[in-house]
Formats: C-alpha cells, structure tokens, sequence
C-alpha cells in the first residue's frame, strides 16, 4: 500500500525557468543603402525566441533622419557604409540628439572600424558575416537591458 500526497505546487518560484519567455516587440531603425543587404538582415532576424522585430528600412542618412521625426524607435541597426560617407556622423546625431542606442553593422570588421564606432557612441556591435537570429537577438537585449528601460518595464521589474 502507498500513500498519496497532495502538493501544494503553483509553478512559481525556483521553476520559473521552465516557463515560456516572453516576446517582447523591439523597433529597429535599419539604415544600410544596400537594399539586399536590408533584405538579408530582415530574413535573418525571422525565427528568434525572444523578440519580434519590427524594421522601419532607411536607405540613407537623411530618410533616417526624417524616419525619426515621424516615429519612436528602442534602437537602431546603422552600416557602417552609407553610399559613399560613413556613419558617424549620424552615430553622433542619435546619440546626442535622440538619445536613440545604436549597433554597427559592417562586413568591414577591422580593429579600427570597431574603435572609431565605439567612439562615435555605439553601444553594440555586428558583424554582417555572422549574421544569425541569435546574433541580432543578443545584440539588441544587451542594448535594451543595458539601458534597463522598455525589457524591464514589460516584464514588471
């Protein structure tokens, strides 16, 4: 004979791990003045676990510029590359103006390329060559739960 006990167990606690994550809806701001390469970076973001991504595509500095007088956006995806000047300058203008966190997107990933963007102000950095879900995922949860904003908020922390 055996005994059957009843457990009290609401699934919270040290279980909470076991729970399905939460998807969280992220604005991008893309600026790339590739039109397939803005096609390969929305496809590659497809499929993540945790964040619908929603792109507004810019294909140059000034319809970025004009994209966010219209809109509010969590971040932004800026190349490095626009057509036949850098994007510096407008690294520096979200940061100062907008207060808008940017990732570098670059197929140059040199050691130089890299300083003077985190100089610019990036506060993320990607590599077109290793462009997968969970690269651009990651990205944009270290820039969002960095900023300890609109992540937190959602999930009530």
């Amino acid at each position: 004979m055996f005994a059957v006990q009843k457990i009290d167990f609401d699934g919270r606690g040290e279980f909470d791990y076991l729970t399905p994550p939460m998807r969280e809806t992220v604005r991008i701001l893309l600026v790339d003045d590739d039109p397939i390469d803005r096609e390969i970076i929305v496809r590659a973001s497809k499929g993540g676990e945790q964040l619908d991504i929603c792109y507004t595509q810019c294909g140059s500095s000034d319809e970025a510029k004009a994209a966010l007088d219209r809109e509010r956006f969590d971040l932004a995806l800026v190349d490095y590359w626009l057509g036949q000047e850098t994007s510096i300058a407008l690294i520096q203008d979200f940061n100062h103006k907008h207060n808008l966190p940017v990732i570098l997107l670059t197929g140059l990933d040199t050691p130089d390329v890299r300083r003077c963007a985190f100089r610019a102000g990036i506060t993320g950095y990607l590599s077109k060559d290793a462009l997968v879900v969970q690269a651009i995922e990651s990205a944009a949860l270290g820039v969002l739960y960095s900023r300890g904003d609109k992540i937190r908020r959602a999930l009530g922390r």
